[in-house]
């Protein structure tokens, strides 16, 4: 990486986080460089392309963090959980007003920042998998992506509102106060044995996807979506005789899903049934918007 390229990331960096990423102009970066415009973009076709760069220099300086604890072999599974906490919160606070560009922005584009979203999410989907599984070993599996997306959920709130209160925060506190929450989190769902919300099928594939900056398909999101009814009846604490009955919706429904145009009024009909069974709730919930997608296609 050239000098100049260091100089014109590290202002962008700079002043992506005073202005933010709509007020700023190629020029005003340019002119903190002390360079021609059109010596900029010999490095950036766009700005787009310059606030990909950005993100992803924030983020590798975080990753290297990680790595440095992971390191660390005198940590227990518990403290470091606790130091990776305490790293996303200042990575985080490093990138200040930038945090507000990043989900602010349009992420539904296809453009270069939709695609580098979709896959700084899946790394850190990963990454976040392989943290919690150490922190709390092998018997979270079924559980660990509903954990990740509370943590993540906590996380942004928090740094969200160390943003909004001009009060100080000590982080370190605050990284060990989240871990504390996570433990009773994961004490509670063990315990309860609920039933997760997010299978692991749909979020590797999910994943795998977000890796390659694409979508999963709505076509294969009911496709599984039904797959994963239809063996969740099938564990349900229930009568045979009620079994038959919800199984037999569920292929009414594989059947609207398999046709070039679900008929809406069956569909919901068909799902106000299964919703008589609580424990089907959620997938049916994400299953008719997936139904309604289909049809408005």
């Amino acid at each position: 990486m050239s000098l100049l390229r260091d100089k014109i990331i590290g202002s962008a960096m700079r002043i992506f986080a005073q202005k933010g990423f709509a007020a700023t102009s190629i020029q005003d970066i340019a002119n903190d460089c002390g360079i021609a415009k059109g010596s900029l973009y010999k490095f950036f076709a766009s700005k787009e392309d310059l606030l990909v760069e950005v993100y992803r220099h924030r983020i590798q300086l975080m990753f290297d963090q990680v790595d440095r604890i992971k390191a660390d072999a005198a940590l227990s599974p518990k403290a470091r959980f606790v130091q990776e906490t305490l790293n996303q919160f200042i990575s985080f606070k490093e990138f200040k007003s930038s945090i507000k560009d990043f989900y602010e922005l349009k992420i539904n584009d296809t453009g270069v920042f939709a695609t580098f979203v979709q896959q700084i999410r899946s790394q850190m989907f990963v990454y976040l998998e392989e943290s919690l599984v150490h922190a709390y070993g092998p018997g979270i599996d079924v559980y660990k992506w509903d954990l990740i997306a509370l943590y993540i959920g906590i996380i942004k709130e928090y740094m969200v509102m160390t943003e909004l209160i001009s009060s100080p925060f000590d982080y370190e506190q605050m990284a060990a106060f989240v871990v504390d929450r996570m433990d009773e989190m994961v004490a509670g769902l063990l315990l309860s044995k609920s039933t997760p919300i997010l299978e692991s099928s749909v979020m590797t594939q999910f994943v795998a996807c977000g890796m390659k900056g694409t979508a999963v398909p709505a076509e294969e999101q009911l496709g599984e979506g039904l797959n994963r009814l239809l063996s969740t009846i099938q564990e349900l604490q229930a009568t045979n005789a009620r079994k038959t009955e919800l199984n037999d919706a569920a292929i009414l429904l594989q059947e609207e899903a398999d046709a070039d145009k679900p008929r809406m009024v069956l569909v919901r009909a068909l799902i106000g049934l299964l919703q008589s069974q609580h424990e089907l709730t959620a997938i049916l919930g994400q299953l008719e918007k997936l139904f309604e997608l289909k049809a408005a296609s």
